[in-house]
């Protein structure tokens, strides 16, 4: 079948409708809620309806937190299709396609149609990128860029194209928009380490891929916009972005994202299900093959990626992402080449898992006194249990090619039932979609803090509120809302004419939303 697959004409243009469709799908049906999305939609559709393309702001509040190469497209995005969850998210769903597409291209130039076609599904089984590609945060446009920029550079360096070069370097500079630095770091890391470890570096190999003109390149595309940014604010943004977002989040654990050491492996193993069991032994068959340069480069590419956040202090699953082509691409050429019998392990342990994943869902859905009334959803993730069996009888009957297929096709099934029945109506739960009946049309402001969801499913500015200033404003406004965190409430003493008339829990999260009300003001309580 993959033989098959492989010599279909146009087989490109198939995988990217197939990835588009599965990283876009249902990406219009779940509210803009989780506070990576909301703050960076939030901050798009601020930036959209104040006409500017240079300060980021988040409540009327600077936002240094990211550069704004998915600022732009969000607004543009918004232009297209109004401000929503869809728009909010459709170039995440589109550069994850194009992350797929460019994968399957540079494994087909450099290994073959049929390790290409592998990659590319293994790809698309991968639950974690899915997920990635349907938010709307930065990392998908990262992702795409920092991958392009690595793969043209194994391209310029094998075949000696100068058409390689020039988009290497603008991809790099478009990553360098998208979030940071980082865009820039990594990937020199990745260029230095394998031009030593290939025994290519010499002044001869460094000058033809013509460094100082890349540099000014790079520059022309990410410098305007930082230099712009700087000057409009002060330099406040510089000071946020660079000290803190960069600098303290690599040398500190900040927002209780930590971990030890290996939590990083950890994340790349379970972000990369199903395809991850057979982890074992593709890095057996990469380490006898590293004297190969397409092996050696792939090694050096995720391995850099995973060991260069493994030593940061902040350490989350998203920050790995970008070795998941690559692995990709590592384990495609083990399955292609393995014998049915070298997948035992595997194959035994997606068993095991395809056994104990909707009784584990279950349990601990019941668990959570919040999603114990929509514990049921365990049950969509029957067909993953019924395609991991399917596929382990016909890896009994030595079919290997067939029983990998029905894995791909479980990874893609998760995705589905994950975004399409599963998740929605849990999303329904969180605190912001209950109380939206509540607060439309009435005055609002914050005290301390807030669910930062509220900004974009509103589309205002949410101004705040001291506590001296409660009385004064619910005379001005009889029904007006404050809204606000359990544990800033917690510190006050409300005066007696005014109460909590709304409290529930966040979704992925400890605290409760509360309103603050006058007594009787509010009728329509969930």
């Amino acid at each position: 079948m993959i033989r098959q697959l492989s010599h279909i004409k146009y087989f490109q243009f198939f995988l990217f409708i197939l990835a588009f469709a599965l990283y876009s799908s249902n990406i219009g049906g779940v509210s803009i809620y989780i506070l990576d999305e909301a703050k960076n939609a939030g901050c798009a559709r601020e930036m959209f309806q104040n006409g500017t393309l240079i300060v980021p702001t988040f409540n009327d509040v600077l936002r240094t937190d990211k550069p704004p190469l998915h600022y732009f497209f969000m607004m543009l995005s918004f232009w297209m299709f109004g401000v929503n969850p869809f728009a909010a998210r459709f170039f995440s769903a589109f550069f994850g396609a194009c992350t797929v597409l460019i994968t399957y291209l540079f494994a087909r130039k450099f290994n073959g149609k049929e390790t290409a076609v592998w990659a590319s599904l293994i790809m698309l089984a991968t639950v974690h990128l899915s997920i990635q590609f349907h938010l709307a945060v930065p990392d998908p446009y990262l992702i795409f860029f920092f991958v392009s920029g690595v793969m043209l550079f194994y391209a310029t360096i094998k075949e000696k194209k100068q058409i390689y070069l020039w988009p290497m370097y603008i991809s790099i500079g478009l990553g360098t928009l998208a979030k940071g630095p980082v865009a820039i770091g990594l990937s020199g890391l990745i260029f230095l380490l394998f031009l030593i470890f290939s025994k290519r570096f010499s002044w001869n190999e460094i000058k033809a891929l013509k460094p100082f003109t890349g540099a000014l390149i790079v520059l022309l595309v990410a410098l305007p916009w930082y230099i712009l940014v700087h000057l409009k604010t002060d330099g406040a943004w510089t000071e946020g972005f660079f000290l803190r977002q960069n600098l303290e989040r690599f040398t500190s654990k900040l927002e209780g994202h930590g971990g030890i050491f290996l939590i990083t492996f950890g994340y790349v193993l379970a972000g990369m299900f199903p395809f991850s069991v057979f982890f074992g032994r593709t890095a057996i068959k990469t380490w006898k093959d590293r004297r190969d340069d397409f092996t050696l480069f792939l090694m050096i590419a995720a391995l850099s990626i995973i060991i260069f956040f493994s030593l940061s202090r902040t350490k989350l699953p998203n920050y790995t992402v970008p070795a998941y082509p690559f692995l990709s691409i590592l384990v495609a050429r083990y399955l292609q080449q393995a014998k049915t019998e070298k997948l035992k392990t595997g194959m035994i342990i997606l068993l095991i898992i395809g056994v104990l994943i909707v009784p584990a869902i279950l349990i601990a859905l019941k668990a959570d006194p919040s999603f114990k009334d929509v514990s049921y959803v365990a049950w969509y993730l029957v067909p993953f249990t019924i395609l991991i069996f399917v596929s382990f009888f016909l890896w009994l009957k030595k079919n290997k090619e067939t029983a990998l297929i029905f894995v791909t096709v479980s990874g893609i099934i998760v995705s589905l039932i994950f975004f399409c029945l599963a998740f929605p109506p849990v999303d329904k739960k969180n605190p912001v979609t209950e109380s939206l009946p509540i607060i439309k049309g009435k005055e609002i402001k914050y005290f301390e803090k807030f669910n930062p969801a509220y900004s974009f499913s509103l589309q205002e500015i949410i101004p705040p509120i001291s506590e001296n200033e409660f009385e004064a404003f619910f005379q001005k406004y009889p029904d007006g809302i404050i809204i606000s965190l359990d544990k800033n409430v917690k510190s006050i003493s409300l005066p007696d004419n005014l109460e909590i008339s709304f409290s529930a829990r966040n979704t992925f999260d400890n605290r409760n939303t509360v309103f603050i009300t006058k007594k009787g003001a509010v009728t329509n309580v969930p």
